[in-house]
């Protein structure tokens, strides 16, 4: 393999409108292409064309590529007379090669790439599920300084010559380009918004291109950087003059290479029914090439599309397609995978749990009997003999010790358990609680762990449901009660006989066994002062001082008597019959019969007794 190699690529069928939808570049190109000679494509031509013009450019209108676009798309402004093709790397590095007419008419190409998909059909689909979308319009508004730049770099590219051309003619190239820039400058001052007459050089896909030239050249270098293997490359080659002509891709350097293996699309109308026709496919056959098939039972066909009568179960499997171009190249094998669909009935049979239902077939059934259920494969249909059997439910319960005091341990078990079968349990319960154990525990019951247990039993290939339980889990109970008494009374408590002023504590067992706490305070109602209204202290032996009823009760509380004019004649503390009012003033002095007034201040209770007693001689 010399340095001058000619490449073959593969010429793809593009986005057939029946297969692809919308591909944009769909009704501009329906050719295929094998694997050829160095200066032919073997460009096959829809129907109504001639041989003769099987290897020649394609010779088509000028068409604008795109729906709806004022330009072309890449660098080239119009796409007349364009040609799709594909290649597909072999192995990886830089590719430069040559894209010549043959009759040395101009060409220009736009390449993009990469694109990915081990099958030609798929690499399609990654490029055209969403081509609207890349194909952009040339539109950009003025501020990108997009098309401005873009234009200027095709100033210099367009005007350039040689560095050996002569003085006069350095000249002329320089004067070319400034009057190329200037018109560039003065155009982009005056459009806030105007076409790239150029054309868009990241349109299809968004930047996604390869390399691009629109250059007056019969012959256009195209450079792919850092090919690997696997990637596929599309060139869109158009034909400036419209003169038909052959186009030859040369290698010119660069250690990648390309795919040149015949590209093979078979399909089939797989899954068929038992009895009916088996139609196998060679898509986009090239012109003047010759096809093989092969597969199941000793299967051999030299057509495109053969037909398989009255196909049966063993005429399933793998088919095998080859063709071979009109100078003798041959694909790799294709093959296609075939599935024939059984008319025989199809008998099973379904265990369900009583209450429980299956869908079969998204056929819902819970009934025990015999089912016939229709089911389509394609265009096919199989019918299926179903036969449900209802188990019913175990006897099995649920045992456990409940209620539960707060802070207790619940204990769960089964009641009239399976003796065999049993395959293993689960077990849910509030808070999250799950379990596959036979007897589980749940310690440190609280109020988020009362309510609803359930379980199910797996035995003998089924889920039984056994009925839930309810556990009610009793609170800890602390209680705070207060308790007022009369003076001198006592209260029971916790069998004990109280009197004191205090708190007191004690446990009590309430219902299920679950202990409560009880905190009493105990509030004795404190004894009314009754101080006498007057007394007489005149040593007859009676009513000599003055009484205050329950004063000895409050050893805390001071009194004072005072005249009729405020002034204070007497005070004492710890009142009691020894040093009671007598009459007399604070230095011994017999006081005036009349009415004196009284404070008495029980600290103990922050409470002032007020009032007057009458002192009579």
């Amino acid at each position: 393999m010399n340095a001058i190699l000619k490449l073959f690529f593969s010429l793809i069928v593009f986005c057939s409108l029946n297969v692809f939808g919308a591909c944009p570049f769909s009704k501009y190109t329906d050719v295929v292409t094998a694997c050829t000679g160095a200066n032919e494509f073997g460009i096959v031509y829809p129907v109504g064309i001639s041989k003769e013009e099987v290897s020649s450019f394609p010779l088509r209108p000028n068409k604008r590529t795109g729906k709806g676009y004022t330009h072309g798309i890449g660098c080239l402004d119009e796409t007349p007379s364009p040609a799709w093709y594909a290649i597909k790397i072999d192995q990886p590095g830089d590719l430069l090669m040559s894209i010549s007419h043959s009759n040395g008419e101009d060409i220009d190409f736009a390449c993009w790439g990469p694109f990915f998909g081990d099958t030609k059909q798929s690499m399609l689909e990654s490029v055209c599920v969403n081509a609207d979308s890349y194909f952009v319009d040339c539109l950009v508004p003025n501020t990108t300084n997009h098309c401005k730049q873009l234009q200027l770099e095709q100033c210099e590219s367009k005007f350039a010559i040689s560095p050996t051309a002569s003085a006069i003619e350095k000249k002329e190239s320089k004067e070319k380009i400034s009057d190329c820039k200037e018109t560039v400058e003065r155009r982009s001052e005056s459009d806030t918004e105007y076409e790239c007459f150029y054309g868009n050089q990241d349109a299809f896909p968004i930047a996604n291109m390869t390399d691009c030239s629109f250059s007056d050249r019969a012959s256009e270098p195209c450079f792919i950087s850092n090919a690997k293997k696997g990637e596929w490359y599309i060139i869109l080659v158009t034909n400036f003059s419209r003169k038909p002509g052959n186009i030859t891709f040369t290698k010119v350097s660069g250690t990648a290479t390309t795919d040149c293996s015949v590209i093979v699309d078979v399909s089939s109308n797989s899954p068929v029914c038992e009895g009916d026709t088996l139609n196998l496919y060679v898509n986009n056959l090239p012109a003047f090439a010759s096809c093989k098939w092969w597969g199941p039972n000793g299967f051999e066909s030299n057509e495109a599309s053969p037909k398989i009568l009255n196909v049966q179960n063993s005429d399933a499997g793998l088919y095998y397609a080859q063709i071979t171009t009109h100078d003798g190249l041959k694909s790799d094998e294709v093959q296609i995978n075939v599935s024939v669909i059984s008319n025989a009935p199809v008998d099973t049979t379904l265990r369900i749990v009583e209450g429980d239902k299956i869908k079969f077939k998204n056929v819902e059934l819970s009934k025990a009997g015999d089912y016939k259920v229709p089911v389509k494969y394609g265009q096919c249909t199989k019918i299926f003999n179903v036969k449900v059997i209802v188990e019913p439910l175990l006897p099995a319960f649920i045992e456990h010790n409940g209620p539960i005091c707060e802070g207790d341990s619940l204990y769960l078990s089964i009641g009239d358990a399976p003796d065999s079968g049993v395959k293993g349990y689960i077990w849910s319960g509030p808070n999250g609680f799950h379990s596959t154990l036979e007897c589980p525990v749940v310690s440190k019951m609280n109020m988020k762990k009362a309510g609803e247990y359930s379980l199910k039993i797996k035995k003998d290939g089924l889920v039984y449901p056994v009925a839930p339980v309810n556990v009610t889990v009793i609170p800890k109970i602390k209680e705070k009660v207060t308790q007022r008494i009369p003076y001198g009374e006592s209260f029971e408590f916790a069998g004990e006989t109280i009197c004191d002023r205090g708190v007191y504590t004690a446990t009590f067992e309430s219902s299920y066994g679950c202990d409560s706490v009880v905190e009493l305070s105990l509030v004795p109602d404190m004894p009314i002062l009754e101080p006498d209204e007057f007394f007489t202290p005149n040593g007859d032996g009676e009513n000599d001082v003055w009484c205050i009823k329950n004063i000895e009760h409050f050893p805390d509380a001071m009194i004072r008597i005072y005249d009729r004019f405020g002034k204070s004649v007497y005070e004492a503390t710890e009142y009691s019959q020894d040093n009671a009012w007598n009459g007399k003033d604070k230095s011994g002095h017999d006081l005036p019969s009349t009415d004196y007034w009284y404070t008495i201040d029980v600290q103990s209770s922050d409470r002032v007794y007020y009032g007057h007693v009458t002192l009579l001689r």
